[in-house]
C-alpha cells in the first residue's frame, strides 16, 4: 500500500518537469533580409519565448521572467547596439536591461500584471511571444560568427485571470549568425561551409544550453 505515494510523486514529478519555455532567436538585417549581415547591413534580433504546455484560458500567459544575461561571443563587442527593446516589461522604461563594456545586456528582466488587475496596459497573451529586440551594427565587415546566449531562464506562466502561476524550465536561447565582407561573401559561405549558421528570412533559430 505504500507503494501508492510514491506512484503519485513520481507522476506528479514528470508533469512538471514537462513544462518547458523554449527561448529563440530569430534573425533577419537592414538589407536584403537572409540574416547575413554584409557591407552597409545591421542585424535585426528578436528574441521570443514559447511555453509547452500551453495556457489559452483567460489570464493564461508570461508573467515574468529573469532578471538574465545575454551575452555575445565571436566578435559582438566589436559593434554597436542600437537599440533594444524590452517588449514585456512595465516599469521606468523599456530598454532591455543594461549594456556592460562588451556589449552584454545585463539584468534583463520581463514581468506583467494579471490580467483581472486591468493595470499597466492591454495584457499580452501570445505563445510564442516576442520579448526582445534589438539591432546592432559591426564596426567592421570581415568573415565572421556571433554568437548570442541568454542561459536559458525559467519563466513564470500565468493559469489564470486571478494571477496564479506555475514555473517553466527554460531551455535554448543561443543563436549563432555571420557577419561577410561583401554581399557576395554570403554564398561563398554557404558553398564552402566556412561558417555555420542559417540564411533564412525570418527563421526560427534555436539551440540547447551550453
Amino acid at each position: 500500500m505504500r507503494a501508492a505515494p510514491i506512484i503519485i510523486l513520481a507522476a506528479t514529478t514528470a508533469a512538471a518537469s514537462a513544462q518547458v519555455a523554449t527561448w529563440y532567436w530569430t534573425v533577419s538585417d537592414t538589407g536584403n533580409g537572409d540574416g547575413v549581415i554584409g557591407p552597409g547591413e545591421s542585424a535585426l534580433l528578436s528574441l521570443w519565448v514559447a511555453f509547452d504546455p500551453r495556457q489559452d484560458q483567460p489570464g493564461g500567459g508570461v508573467a515574468a521572467a529573469g532578471p538574465y544575461d545575454t551575452l555575445g561571443e565571436g566578435g559582438w563587442a566589436s559593434g554597436t547596439v542600437e537599440s533594444r527593446v524590452n517588449h514585456l516589461f512595465f516599469g521606468s522604461g523599456n530598454e532591455a536591461g543594461f549594456l556592460d563594456d562588451e556589449n552584454n545586456l545585463r539584468e534583463v528582466q520581463h514581468y506583467q500584471y494579471p490580467s483581472s488587475w486591468g493595470y499597466g496596459g492591454p495584457f499580452e497573451d501570445q505563445n510564442p511571444i516576442v520579448l526582445v529586440s534589438l539591432r546592432w551594427t559591426p564596426d567592421f565587415y570581415s568573415f565572421r560568427s556571433i554568437t548570442l546566449d541568454n542561459g536559458a531562464p525559467s519563466v513564470v506562466i500565468y493559469v489564470d485571470d486571478a494571477g496564479n502561476h506555475v514555473s517553466y524550465t527554460g531551455a535554448g536561447g543561443i543563436v549563432t549568425f555571420n557577419v561577410v565582407p561583401a554581399p557576395g561573401g554570403a554564398a561563398a559561405l554557404l558553398a564552402f561551409g566556412a561558417f555555420t549558421g542559417r540564411r533564412v528570412r525570418g527563421a526560427r533559430v534555436s539551440s540547447g544550453r551550453r
